[in-house]
């Protein structure tokens, strides 16, 4: 089950995104992926606190700003750290400077149409951040290491990069500096209320919602008061404010909330996606680097293609993806760098050194192709992602390594042949980043006869041999 975080104490919930339950990482690396986490709240944070000295000429303005976090976001660490640093923020920086109350919510303003640009940023930020502190707050230690660190990575570049930029889009002379705000001093001031992210006890719920509802009722009084002067019926507090937020012209058109891409419903399978490409490209410089290796010998360089193409079609998929990328790799190198050199055809070449090594490495190849296949066939599937997909890049990944060690001693062979890696990477990414395209039925029927074309024109000269008397 997933944890759910509410007002300072984590409760159970039913699944609501998808991830791989891994126990990959060790505890050392989920302290530090903590973190990594407190510091992402801090520098989110720091962009909330900048829009609302950006706002703060209109204390309206700035107040329906802040109150949309914990409309759309109940129960969450997330937002009851926000809130915190909302009130610190206003109670020390821009309450004091007694700004003007209007009540057209400077809907006319700059600041507050530059802020309207950011609303989605802003909620992906939170469910994004929510999600990351559910997941690292269990109570078991079981997490996915890349696929959280992924998640890290991209919500600095997809979330608070953008943010970033947006907020220091503001024309001069309506800055959030000109207010008074000073980034380096606000993250500082705020850290600490970061810092205690994941040391919530359960005990303290209730004395976190009593803190929550008396920060919610002296931050957003202002905005009380102007409901209750039309109407003698005292309600909750909550329920009271959801009318005036829900009558703004500016807050309807706030977007109804959905499911960001990041640890998402399908992010969990695009990370792997992305390390199988990646795993492709590894698999095939290998590929390439033996050929370079044997290419003395055209007869040897020939026979090791052939020998890793019948391996991966003999007893498993025929139409497998996987061995139809490495054949193409096998022919582009073959056609572009081996074949005009015009290299011997010997028959002896099976005695080489060269050969010799390569023997050694058919193992390593087999399995990582066998796996990388079915790892694709599984990607490309319609069905729920299984837990063996973590298993099967480990064990790819560990063939990859194999090969690596086994080729090492003799890279500097291959290189005076012409091998160079990063040509290859580069040549090779496009043909495998589209493994996981769907292909219509002519289109497939159209690459059997383009295989089937390779086929014939690399493995003539085998076959030639063969037919000779």
């Amino acid at each position: 089950m997933e944890s759910k975080s509410g007002s300072g104490v984590i409760r159970r919930k039913a699944p609501s995104f998808r991830y791989y339950p891994y126990a990959t990482g060790s505890r050392t690396g989920k302290e530090k992926m903590k973190k990594e986490v407190v510091q992402l709240g801090i520098e989110f944070s720091v962009c909330v606190v900048e829009s609302m000295f950006l706002l703060s000429d209109d204390i309206r303005s700035m107040l329906l700003f802040c109150s949309t976090f914990r409309k759309r976001n109940r129960e969450s660490l997330v937002v009851e750290r926000l809130l915190r640093v909302i009130h610190y923020v206003y109670s020390k920086y821009i309450k004091p400077k007694k700004r003007v109350y209007k009540q057209d919510v400077g809907k006319n303003s700059f600041q507050w149409e530059l802020i309207r640009t950011t609303w989605m940023d802003f909620t992906d930020g939170i469910i994004v951040l929510r999600r990351l502190v559910d997941l690292l707050g269990r109570k078991d230690a079981s997490f996915d290491d890349r696929l959280l660190s992924s998640a890290i990575k991209q919500y600095k570049q997809q979330v608070l990069k953008k943010l970033e930029d947006k907020l220091r889009s503001a024309k001069d002379g309506v800055s959030s500096e000109v207010n008074g705000f000073a980034r380096e001093t606000i993250a500082s001031d705020i850290s600490y209320l970061w810092k205690s992210l994941f040391d919530e006890e359960a005990g303290e719920a209730s004395a976190t919602k009593v803190m929550e509802t008396r920060i919610f009722r002296d931050l957003f009084q202002p905005l009380f008061d102007e409901l209750t002067q039309s109407t003698s019926v005292v309600r909750d507090f909550r329920d009271v404010i959801q009318p005036v937020l829900g009558t703004s012209e500016s807050h309807r058109e706030i977007k109804s909330m959905y499911s960001p891409y990041i640890l998402g419903r399908d992010f969990a399978k695009q990370e792997l996606k992305e390390e199988v490409v990646q795993l492709g490209v590894e698999l095939s410089v290998y590929v390439a680097q033996s050929m370079f290796l044997l290419c003395d010998d055209i007869r040897s360089v020939l026979l090791f293609c052939l020998k890793l193409w019948r391996d991966a079609t003999q007893y498993h998929n025929r139409d497998s993806l996987v061995a139809e990328r490495l054949l193409r790799v096998v022919h582009y190198v073959y056609l572009k760098d081996i074949k005009p050199k015009n290299g011997v055809f010997k028959n002896s070449g099976n005695n080489s050194v060269q050969w010799g090594l390569m023997r050694t490495t058919w193992k390593y190849f087999d399995d990582g192709i066998e796996d990388l296949d079915r790892l694709v066939s599984i990607l490309r599937g319609d069905g729920e992602l299984l837990l063996i997909g973590r298993e099967l890049t480990d064990s790819i990944e560990e063939a990859v390594k194999k090969l690596e060690e086994k080729l090492r001693c003799v890279k500097g062979v291959a290189e005076a042949n012409g091998f160079a890696r990063e040509t290859m990477e580069s040549s090779f990414l496009d043909l495998w980043k589209s493994v996981f395209d769907k292909e219509a039925k002519e289109a497939t029927e159209t690459l059997k006869v383009i295989k089937n074309g390779i086929l014939s024109d690399l493995f003539l000269p085998l076959l030639n041999e063969v037919a000779a008397p």
